[in-house]
């Protein structure tokens, strides 16, 4: 077939809707401060940083990440040697990382990990309160990377197959790419009563954080729930600052058309207001009043073999840019441990509120290494005249392989976990000691980045598309789905004969698109 010749050619196309990376990009910027702690410090023994309330926002070329730094610092007293604890008023950062090509209203992806914590010792300082007594000024050092990535949501039309040419002529590769079913946002209240402890003359801040997301799709929906843990500093009689912590559960429903059991839900949720009320009849209580926004993306992992190249024809082609998926696994992880509570425990007082910290992966040839720390909060009754709960954290290192044939060095892993299971026993004889054991489940997904310049179009005479495939979208009719592909709709209830009721169709369903009819 000569590079001009006419040819007659059939070829099918499938509609791919997916998340076309437009760039990413890592940096790392520093937050330098004072921190004066009480008393003299013989050393700083350990620093539990987290970065909370991270938003960005897409500008020209550039991506505006904010966020807090929480941190709690551990030292030994110089002069009692007694181990404390300061907790460091949280810090915002903003940093603005480049990303060519970025615009408002893309979609980001924000992936924030402390580096470094540092302390270097000042001097020692009068105590703010009393002259006799002296402090610790100490300059702090927090590194931070910051990864952003910043995708558009592209539908493109495809050429899978051609028919008509030699088969050895055609170039095909094969994708694994996450297709985008649809995308919803929505709002929940979470209202509850508080309870101080103690009399509350006024609230002075409220600091929230979302934690434990699960996220489960159903039929044109994905289940939310999660815990909204807020601790709440109040100033109390003789103006002195109390701290109460509250953890409260929530579910809620976001609607998806063409949702379905077994996709994959990508869950974004940011406290948007959150209020407290004292109560004026009674100060040692108070209502309160959050409102979250959950943001959720439902997407299906689709396996396509796409024409790249057609060798003698003239085609059109598009470069897509998508993260494809090498593999995803899960794995099971038990995590036994004996523990020491604070005072004889009659009793767990119900489960025990969990998070994940520190979270790191390294890929090695076909395997990925997912290390972290378990943290727990324990409540339990104490045992005696007077059975009032108290709580204790523990802190717990864990590591697990997981299998992922294919997967190499410099890859991107993606890592969802969640606990399965927590069981206590408290030791009969030293009602102190207790025997925990905890199952987690690690769920990973292994990309990599991929540039690929696909066939959409060939630029031959008589060709004849055979028909496309097309995913039913939101508010979608048989007429509009004709329109659109200059087709009509008995054409396509003739080429989809399991469609019984030209006005029932539903989001999500794939349907066959024939060729438009001549002229």
């Amino acid at each position: 077939m000569g590079k001009d010749e006419k040819v007659k050619v059939e070829f099918i196309t499938d509609l791919l809707k997916v998340e076309q990376v437009v760039g990413e990009n890592a940096a790392q910027t520093s937050v330098i401060r004072d921190i004066t702690l009480p008393g003299r410090v013989r050393k700083i023994t350990e620093v539990d940083a987290t970065i909370r309330n991270v938003q960005a926002r897409v500008i020209e070329n550039k991506v505006v990440v904010e966020g807090v730094i929480h941190k709690q610092i551990f030292y030994v007293d110089d002069d009692t040697g007694q181990l404390k604890e300061f907790t460091v008023p949280d810090e915002r950062f903003v940093h603005f990382v480049d990303v060519p090509g970025a615009m408002p209203g893309m979609n980001v992806q924000v992936h924030t990990r402390i580096e470094f914590v540092g302390h270097d010792f000042i001097r020692e300082v009068p105590h703010h309160e009393n002259n006799n007594m002296v402090d610790s000024l100490f300059r702090q050092t927090v590194v931070l990377e910051i990864f952003v990535k910043v995708t558009e949501t592209l539908q493109l039309e495809v050429v899978v197959d051609v028919i008509g040419v030699d088969p050895k002529k055609i170039v095909k590769e094969l994708l694994k790419v996450e297709s985008v079913i649809g995308e919803n946002a929505s709002q929940v209240a979470v209202r509850a009563d508080i309870d101080f402890g103690r009399f509350a003359r006024k609230i002075k801040n409220i600091d929230t954080e979302i934690r434990n997301i699960v996220a489960r799709v159903i039929e044109n929906k994905v289940i939310v729930e999660g815990i909204l843990h807020k601790q709440i500093f109040f100033v109390g009689e003789d103006d002195i600052v109390f701290e109460v912590s509250v953890d409260e559960r929530f579910t809620h429903f976001v609607d998806v058309p063409g949702a379905f059991p077994g996709a994959n839900a990508q869950v974004h949720p940011r406290v948007e207001f959150v209020d407290v009320v004292i109560d004026t009849y009674d100060p040692t209580r108070g209502v309160q009043t959050a409102i979250i926004d959950i943001f959720v993306k439902v997407t299906e992992t689709v396996q396509v073999e796409v024409v790249t190249d057609i060798k003698d024809v003239k085609v059109t082609k598009e470069l897509l840019k998508v993260s494809q998926v090498v593999g995803e696994g899960a794995r099971q992880h038990k995590i036994v441990m004996d523990l020491v509570a604070p005072a004889p425990a009659k009793k767990i007082a119900g489960p025990p509120d969990t998070r994940f910290e520190n979270i790191e992966t390294r890929i090695i040839e076909n395997k990925v290494i997912v290390e972290g720390d378990l943290v727990k909060q324990i409540f339990f009754v104490r045992e005696g005249e007077f059975p009032d709960v108290l709580e204790f954290e523990v802190r717990e290192r864990f590591s697990v392989f997981i299998d992922i044939p294919g997967a190499m060095p410099g890859q991107v892993v993606q890592v969802y976990p969640r606990v399965e299971f927590v069981d206590f026993e408290i030791d009969p004889y030293d009602r102190t000691r207790i025997r925990q054991i905890v199952v987690i489940e690690i769920f990973i997904k292994v990309t990599e980045f991929v540039q690929l310049e696909v066939v959409v179009d060939l630029d031959v005479i008589d060709v004849l598309p055979t028909f496309t495939v097309y995913i039913v979208q939101k508010g979608d009719t048989l007429f509009k789905i004709a329109q659109r592909f200059r087709t009509t709709v008995d054409a396509i209830l003739a080429a989809n004969p399991e469609i019984k009721d030209p006005n029932l169709i539903f989001p999500g369903q794939k349907i066959i698109i024939p060729a438009p009819p001549k002229g």
